[in-house]
């Protein structure tokens, strides 16, 4: 199939973007010809992807390359203004085009946000997008159920999101190797909300020594960040792991290993509400396959980091409950079939 995969492709890395370029890579090793184009406000570094800018050159390579496709499959985090008008060029696009259309909702703001759409603008665009589209894949049941009251569910989906670690990194990095987990902080920007719990974390709630903190930077102001976080962690710097936010390998090798990930909140690509709001997600791994069952948004109110790290440390040791979502079928062969239907 000659397949478009719109979204977000470029780092710093999450799930989202790590289960977009999964999903990618089992795609052409199944010998599907596929062109991306990533939405996300920065660059892929990968130069087979197609970075786009404004919306009128978003348009354009939209139509430039819509042509011919068998599948466009948008993939977001469904909160941006901006985003939902590209999404709908691309259900319009694909439609024109007689190509199938598939939109997947990644888990994150679309539940809450979803509700207070205003009427005259997020609403419309959303009720002519879902009229349109020929099917939407949501990874939780929350966004799934917000998602109706813009259209009934005869062509909604809820399967999970997953991140495929290749063969050659499935397992976690030497310095790694004698840490049973992982707690990982992504993106941690100065005077960020996730900064604040991560200090907190490591000045007044040392982990144990099965237990390693990987620390993944923005290239602005790193060397400041890093030293006030070791100065955090004083005493524990063997369990603190510093990885290149860019560098995919070094993320999906960590993810082998890792029970949770903080970050800030951000959709397609941009950082958003980062002093007042953190992202918290459980990672569950099945074989070569890791998933994201459960997560939070916390919406900081007054000297809350301690709650926060509590909430971590429950979550790091409590048993692992089953993927509601997976129903014993593997979540990349439902999206083909999808495809294929």
């Amino acid at each position: 199939m000659q397949i478009l995969l719109i979204g977000n492709f470029a780092p710093p890395f999450e799930e989202e973007n790590l289960h977009n370029i999964s999903l990618l890579n089992k795609l052409k090793s199944d010998g599907h010809s596929c062109t991306v184009l990533n939405i996300s406000k920065n660059p892929s570094f990968d130069s087979t992807f197609i970075n786009t800018n404004s919306i009128p050159d978003f348009v354009i390579k939209l139509f430039t390359h819509c042509r011919d496709k068998d599948i466009v499959h948008f993939s977001t985090k469904g909160y941006l203004r901006v985003g939902l008008l590209k999404l709908m060029a691309s259900i319009f696009a694909g439609k024109l085009f007689r190509a199938k259309t598939v939109i997947t909702f990644h888990s994150e703001f679309f539940s809450v946000l979803g509700q207070m759409r205003s009427p005259f603008g997020g609403t419309q665009t959303l009720n002519t997008t879902f009229y349109l589209v020929d099917k939407i894949i949501y990874n939780d049941q929350d966004t799934y159920n917000v998602a109706s009251m813009y259209r009934k569910k005869p062509n909604f989906e809820l399967i999970p999101s997953f991140v495929h670690l290749p063969d050659e990194i499935t397992s976690a990095p030497d310095r790694l190797a004698n840490r049973k987990r992982a707690i990982v902080f992504s993106n941690i920007i100065k005077d960020s909300f996730a900064f604040e719990i991560l200090t907190e974390l490591l000045a007044n709630h040392p982990v144990s020594s099965e237990t390693a903190i990987v620390i993944s930077l923005p290239e602005n102001n790193t060397s400041e960040t890093k030293h006030l976080i070791l100065e955090a962690g004083k005493g524990l710097t063997e369990g603190i792991v510093f990885i290149e936010q860019n560098d995919i390998q070094s993320m999906l090798s960590v993810f082998s290993k890792a029970a949770v990930m903080i970050r800030p909140m951000s959709c397609d690509g941009e950082t958003f509400f980062k002093e007042f709001s953190v992202s918290i997600k459980e990672i569950r791994r099945l074989n070569n396959d890791l998933y994201f069952p459960g997560g939070l948004v916390l919406v900081k109110e007054g000297n809350t980091a301690r709650m926060c790290v509590n909430i971590i440390n429950t979550m790091i040791t409590s048993e692992a409950g089953e993927i509601p979502e997976l129903h014993g079928e593997d979540p990349y062969i439902r999206i083909t079939r999808i495809y294929k239907e």
